[in-house]
């Protein structure tokens, strides 16, 4: 299903989506599409990131016997759900340190 949208566009903008349509051999409506896409993904994304690196931090300032009870009572939770693993844990004192363990291609299994 297509929707068909009016906007103004300054003319740089303008020139530039057109120059870059003819690069493509493509119509203006398909590079604004996929460039708007893109820009959607991204915020997504940023939106996405964002809200992870506020629980993060979150926990990081829970007292570690917070930390276990948290995730005993998120394991309990998700047990109530079908089988689960075996549960384990892995913690970070500081957001840098998790940042590096992430970086470091860091997983679930510690």
């Amino acid at each position: 299903m297509t929707t068909i949208l009016s906007f103004s566009l300054p003319s740089g903008v303008r020139a530039a989506l057109d120059a870059e349509a003819k690069r493509q051999q493509r119509s203006r409506s398909f590079v604004a599409t996929e460039a708007i896409r893109e820009y959607v993904a991204r915020q997504e994304l940023a939106a996405f990131a964002g809200a992870r690196d506020r629980t993060l931090r979150e926990g990081l300032a829970l007292t570690p016997a917070e930390r276990v009870r948290l995730a005993e009572d998120l394991w309990a939770e998700l047990a109530k759900w079908g089988k689960a693993a075996p549960p384990h844990a892995i913690g970070f004192d500081t957001f840098d340190q998790y940042d590096a363990w992430r970086r470091q291609g860091g997983d679930a299994g510690g």
